[in-house]
């Protein structure tokens, strides 16, 4: 709740900032929705079961450009929910949200098409359940993290101020907890995005 709190307030500063800025000249803030796959191997703790590697994910996000090429953009990031199976039967579940703060750097590339990169933090949290199989002890845990951003993009201009993203992002080192075991995975995600701009 702590950070869907922040990410609230820091949501609503980004777009209050963002107006002023866009008076002045043009839009310069943008707010944007984002749905597509996300590839990890957080379920690789349990090597004899069928793991999932590859679940649907979204993500929604804010940012301003203070120039035509530098910004700043924060979002939420909904990284899927894994799961492990054994004989055809799921035993374990994990599901890894972020919170994220980069930097953006855009840069024209065709008419009517920008490159966007990205680098930055994620502030990750993977919750892990154990369904069938659990031998009596409790390994249901959460795990927070902090972990790098890198991502690199395509925008394609639609309108005006609509925008079409394509996006791949890398989250390295996630760390996940079973039990009193830690271990660590990164996490890529790929993405098509609407974005409006102000």
């Amino acid at each position: 709740m702590k950070r869907t709190a922040i990410l609230i307030a820091a949501l609503t500063s980004v777009l209050l900032s963002t107006q002023a800025l866009a008076q002045r000249s043009g839009p310069a803030g943008y707010l944007g929705f984002g749905f597509g796959s996300v590839a990890s191997n957080g379920a690789s703790f349990f090597s004899n079961t069928i793991n999932e590697d590859t679940v649907a994910g979204g993500k929604v996000y804010a940012g301003f450009m203070r120039d035509a090429h530098w910004g700043m953009e924060i979002g939420l990031h909904n990284l899927g929910t894994f799961d492990a199976f054994l004989l055809g039967v799921k035993t374990d579940e994990w599901k890894a949200t972020a919170v994220s703060v980069v930097g953006v750097y855009t840069t024209p590339i065709a008419a009517g098409y920008s490159f966007i990169g990205r680098l930055g933090l994620a502030f990750t949290n993977v919750e892990y359940d154990c369904i069938q199989g659990c031998g009596g002890t409790v390994f249901d845990n959460k795990k927070r993290g902090t972990s790098g951003l890198i991502g690199l993009g395509v925008g394609a201009q639609l309108w005006q101020n609509v925008q079409v993203r394509f996006d791949y992002e890398h989250i390295g080192s996630v760390r996940h907890m079973v039990g009193n075991t830690e271990y660590q995975d990164p996490y890529d995600t790929f993405s098509v995005n609407l974005v409006f701009q102000y």
